[in-house]
């Protein structure tokens, strides 16, 4: 829901993003789900603060997602610095049509090149949406 700048080790931007999509996934953790990262993926198209900040570089666009407790990461590179847009699992929207994966929330979307013969990408998506879905379940269940 948010985009912010991840370049450097700032305190209340990492705090802000533990808030929102949580803490990283330990070592362990992530050792056990077989690694908590996409691919990179190609960026095509995104909404317009995102492909402002992709404009004023002349390199392709990429991206990688990682995944959080609660949450995703999508980072990407303009000129030096890193940007990451946060999204929370409650508020993110899948597409996945013939070689394209959509990504979008209530502000924002991407759309990201996908390839369906790729094992890592297929193997990621999974994860994605086990996670996703087991945030909603947890979110449907009363307290």
């Amino acid at each position: 829901m948010q985009i912010r700048n991840i370049s450097y080790n700032d305190k209340k931007v990492k705090s802000e993003i533990a808030q929102l999509v949580g803490e990283p996934f330990g070592w362990l953790e992530r050792f056990r789900m077989g690694g908590n990262g996409s691919p990179r993926f190609n960026l095509i198209r995104a909404s317009v603060p995102i492909e402002a900040l992709l404009a004023v570089d002349n390199r392709r666009w990429h991206c990688n997602i990682e995944l959080r407790p609660a949450g995703i990461l999508l980072s990407f590179r303009s000129r030096l610095e890193t940007y990451a847009w946060i999204v929370p699992y409650r508020s993110l929207y899948l597409h996945k049509s013939e070689g394209y994966l959509t990504l979008h929330s209530t502000q924002y979307f991407v759309r990201l090149m996908w390839d369906d013969y790729n094992k890592s990408t297929q193997k990621f998506l999974a994860k994605l949406l086990t996670f996703k879905a087991q945030a909603q379940s947890e979110e449907a269940m009363p307290a």
